[in-house]
């Protein structure tokens, strides 16, 4: 498995897994070290940071995610940031750190920073948008959900989507296990050699559900499921647990 990296948020005002075409997702992948705090700093200080920067306008949301038998994969954290079209250009801007930590000095600051960075790596950073989100449910996306990662050839990315969506329209309604469905196109680059450039996503509430899905007795794909499979490849799969959310 190679570098692959992407999203996910929950929903704003409009599911952001949907067809808003004014948000878009920026997904950071991260491999935590062994015996660090990586994930007390993410929901202990960068979770106010980020509260910080929504509150500025920055961003409009902030979601960690954890995969689950993460030494299986080389990332063990998904660090979502929503934001839409308007705010895109002050993605990258940063914030008075002392207003968001009124108690660390320049020297805690400072140390805290040094830290970080040697608690974890930062595998990749990548930009989404969403062209399909189907729900059996009325809620937000759910606890787990199972990353698909696509290679679609050349020329085919408007057949692919047409054909994921519409087997997808079909099988949802009668769906035992998953709550929902969404399909992503990676946007940040392009190019042949793109390990991957789309991602589907199976949402599930519990990670029994997932289990019992996987465990079902195996089938020969139709003709229309073959047709799919001749123009893309599922390069990888990973399922991930979702920690927090900042709104």
């Amino acid at each position: 498995m190679k570098y692959l990296i992407l999203t996910l948020s929950i929903c704003f005002c409009l599911n952001v897994w949907g067809q808003d075409n004014n948000m878009y997702l920026r997904l950071t992948f991260i491999k935590a070290k062994e015996g660090s705090n990586y994930r007390e700093n993410l929901t202990q200080k960068f979770a106010r940071l980020h509260k910080q920067r929504i509150e500025d306008g920055i961003i409009n949301g902030w979601d960690l995610w954890q995969v689950v038998n993460s030494r299986q994969t080389p990332f063990s954290h998904v660090i979502v940031t929503l934001v839409e079209l308007s705010k895109m250009d002050s993605l990258y801007s940063g914030v008075n750190m002392q207003k968001v930590f009124p108690d660390m000095t320049d020297g805690d600051l400072e140390n805290f920073y040094e830290e970080n960075i040697k608690s974890r790596d930062i595998i990749g950073d990548y930009i989404i948008t969403s062209i399909k989100n189907i729900s059996n449910t009325n809620s937000s996306p759910d606890e787990f959900m199972v990353m698909n990662f696509m290679k679609v050839k050349e020329g085919k990315f408007k057949t692919f989507e047409n054909m994921e969506i519409d087997l997808a329209t079909a099988v949802m309604p009668n769906e035992k296990f998953r709550t929902g469905w969404t399909l992503q196109k990676r946007i940040d680059k392009y190019g042949t050699d793109l390990y991957w450039n789309y991602l589907t996503v199976d949402w599930y509430a519990k990670y029994s559900d997932y289990i019992k899905a996987s465990s079902m007795p195996a089938v020969d794909a139709d003709k229309n499921y073959q047709s799919m499979m001749g123009i893309r490849d599922l390069r990888d799969r990973a399922v991930l647990r979702k920690i927090m959310s900042v709104r």
